[in-house]
């Protein structure tokens, strides 16, 4: 049996979106399918396992089908010499920058084998990850500053009836009820991407009823709309636009803005949205404010996080999700978001970089050094066999 591959950081995928290295076939020579719409992904991971290496640290990439243990994996993908390979062997590593979601009950289980062990630590804080993960669990937390949100428990009109109840009594406690129409967004609990976003009028119970029977393995929550299509403009534009801030820990990185495409409600690029990079001083000083106090009360000093801004036409200001995964890819065709991409997955390296490090300084100060010689240790004697090194640099 071949010995097990140890590294400083497993990047593990969805082996619904990529493809493991297990994979026999020599038509898969890539993560990513190269006829499908993630193949772009292959340059992103390409440059993510250079910069590691660049940076001194083992990285290796493998997918949620690939997870066989704590922190350990089957098969996994590196990239050299220009050129993605597959290796037949079992990796390992503490620290795990996982790309999945426990979204249904194999990747529940997948997610729970990985993490098993508290020696296997995850970039993102799980507290933190969980909470994001499930939308009515992040309404709950920051309500203050949230849109209005009621999960369906069920697949009945009754169930529908009960959450609508709920989210009006919500609504009419709203200090600014005013922003929302009559229209109810509906969505994916667990989804993210802008995946499984659909817009209904007030009284289209039925056609809600068709949708969730179609989709039974959803869990789904409601929201007022939020009129918005006024309330964020960039270069006179008049289509809806929300407003990204990227965090790790309590530091904001990164900020865009997605602008959805005409006739579209939903800003994700996904969804056919358009993303403009902003600098700080572009975002108005109201939405940073807010971003502090929810930044606050997540109090968590090394995740990283996206936390995602609606305005509304009457200029009121809404966090719409807040997220552990923001994507690492980029458009092609733009250049500025390569750059902004790549400046990105350097800060996340950069992080892991110091955590690896700190791991290895605190175990080399905790290494016990057991005797040799089963002799006595005499006062004022030091027997060059008989020595026991705890707490020290070494």
């Amino acid at each position: 049996m071949n010995k097990t591959t140890n590294f400083d950081l497993l990047i593990v995928y969805s082996e619904e979106l990529a493809n493991s290295a297990s994979m026999k076939s020599e038509e898969i020579n890539a993560p990513f399918p190269k006829d499908g719409n993630k193949q772009n992904y292959n340059l992103v991971y390409a440059y993510f396992l250079n910069t590691c290496r660049r940076n001194n640290l083992k990285a290796a990439f493998t997918t949620s089908a690939d997870i066989i243990g704590p922190g350990k994996c089957r098969s996994y993908w590196l990239y050299e010499k220009n050129n993605w390979i597959k290796v037949q062997n079992e990796g390992f590593s503490k620290l795990i920058f996982a790309k999945f979601s426990p979204s249904d009950k194999n990747r529940k289980e997948k997610r729970s084998l990985l993490f098993y062990s508290k020696k296997i630590k995850p970039f993102n804080n799980q507290n933190l990850f969980s909470l994001c993960f499930d939308k009515q669990e992040t309404y709950e937390k920051l309500k203050t500053f949230s849109i209005p949100t009621a999960a369906i428990n069920g697949l009945t009109k009754q169930s529908i009836l009960i959450a609508k109840k709920l989210l009006n009594e919500q609504i009419e406690k709203q200090k600014n009820n005013c922003d929302f129409s009559d229209e109810i967004v509906m969505k994916d609990r667990f989804g993210a991407g802008g995946l499984n976003v659909y817009k209904f009028g007030n009284n289209q119970i039925k056609e809600m009823i068709t949708l969730m029977k179609k989709h039974k393995n959803i869990s789904f929550v409601i929201q007022p709309f939020v009129k918005f299509d006024k309330g964020f403009k960039f270069q006179n534009s008049s289509n809806p636009t929300d407003i990204r801030l990227i965090f790790l820990g309590q530091k904001m990185i990164q900020t865009y803005i997605r602008i959805a495409k005409k006739g579209e409600f939903r800003c994700n690029e996904h969804a056919g949205g358009m993303l403009r990079y902003l600098s700080s001083k572009d975002i108005s000083s109201e939405i940073k404010n807010i971003s502090k106090k929810i930044v606050s009360k997540l109090n968590n000093k090394s995740s990283l996080y996206a936390l995602d801004f609606i305005i509304s036409n009457n200029g009121n200001i809404y966090l719409l999700e807040a997220n552990t995964g923001p994507g690492l890819d980029w458009n092609l065709s733009v250049k500025e978001n390569e750059m902004e991409s790549k400046k990105l997955m350097r800060i996340i390296i950069k992080e892991m970089k110091k955590r690896v490090v700190s791991s290895k300084n605190n175990f080399r100060r905790a290494r016990i050094v057991i005797p040799v010689v089963d002799v006595p240790l005499i006062d004022g004697f030091e027997d060059s066999q008989n020595v026991l090194i705890m707490n020290q640099t070494i």
